[in-house]
């Protein structure tokens, strides 16, 4: 969040947290556009979805980070619904100057994991 507000992304006066910084971004057109063309390319219900911004950070830190340079979304650890959420708010900081490289994967696989049906999907 703290990248989110230095290119002005996020007003300055936004709440603490990340959750909060979730929210602010989840209200823009951008993020808007993005989940819709996850929603249907996922063949989702936006009902379904939509609630799932509230608490998507607490659902994807419940899950212990893997130490490579691509973030990965796993299909073992999220509801197809949670990753369409994420893919939004990923694909939108691409676009961003230094955006994070990330990828979706079906399976975590052992140390390093992510090899097994990786596809990478963005960042700088």
């Amino acid at each position: 969040m703290h990248h989110a507000k230095l290119i002005k992304k996020i007003v300055t006066d936004c709440p603490p947290g990340v959750q909060a910084g979730l929210d602010a971004l989840a209200k823009t057109s951008e993020f808007t556009q993005l989940l819709e063309e996850e929603i249907a390319a996922r063949h989702l219900a936006p009902g379904d979805v939509i609630p799932c911004i509230a608490s998507i950070y607490q659902q994807a830190s419940r899950r212990p980070p893997r130490n490579d340079s691509i973030i990965t979304i796993y299909k073992e650890h999220h509801s197809m619904q949670e990753r369409a959420v994420l893919a939004a708010f990923l694909k939108m900081q691409s676009g961003w100057p230094d955006g994070l490289k990330w990828r979706e994967a079906e399976k975590g696989g052992g140390k390093g994991g992510g090899k097994g049906g990786a596809k990478e999907e963005g960042g700088a």
